[in-house]
């Protein structure tokens, strides 16, 4: 089975508006997706990227117009202007973590924390409404959050962003297949047909 490894930021406004698009296809192409949640500041740093919030006024000024485009496209709802970003999202990909240690599919509850952000104005960073959103996808969201706080999730958490780091990504989200990195959540159409040509997925 081929596999799409993702790295990405869950408080990602692209990661946000590919994550629907990035299921379909891999459901399309019966890939498999290893989701990966980094520390995006470490990322950005040795990647030298500026966080988007950093950004000029010029290009934040268009970011808010293209997200706007996509969201459309991808038929979601999104804020140009979330009340909670940019914010600490450690917690977050920490109870990630969390539930893949406990050999959960994430997939559920890593968009419930991108709209968190990007469609409803919740604050990510918050432990009350991480257990809130781990409940709404039907997962034990008390226990998950006490999970988050152990050494092995902070450790997954850091072994991602070396190995993202190493694979040479400076953004969110980015997606690795087969060796190939693709950025931006609007390369997904190369990740698809890279699938349909029949090239075998690697996980980096």
């Amino acid at each position: 089975m081929p596999e799409i490894t993702c790295y990405f930021s869950p408080q990602s406004g692209y990661a946000y508006l590919g994550h629907p698009r990035l299921v379909a296809i891999a459901c399309e192409h019966g890939a498999s997706i290893l989701w990966r949640p980094v520390d995006i500041l470490k990322v950005f740093a040795e990647g030298g990227s500026t966080a988007p919030a950093k950004q000029s006024p010029v290009r934040n000024a268009y970011r808010k117009k293209d997200i706007v485009r996509w969201a459309k496209l991808r038929g979601i709802p999104i804020t140009t202007e979330p009340a909670f970003w940019p914010t600490d999202t450690l917690p977050a990909c920490r109870l990630i973590a969390a539930a893949q240690g406990e050999g959960i599919d994430p997939e559920a509850l890593i968009f419930a924390c991108l709209s968190a952000v990007w469609a409803r104005d919740i604050q990510i960073s918050d432990r009350a409404n991480l257990i809130r959103l781990a409940d709404e996808v039907g997962l034990d969201g008390a226990r998950l959050v006490e999970l988050s706080d152990s050494v092995a999730a902070a450790e997954q958490v850091q072994r991602n962003t070396v190995a993202a780091i190493e694979a040479g990504v400076f953004g969110s989200p980015s997606y690795v297949l087969n060796g190939e990195l693709y950025f931006g959540q609007d390369r997904l159409d190369f990740v698809a047909a890279a699938l349909a040509a029949g090239e075998p997925g690697a996980a980096l």
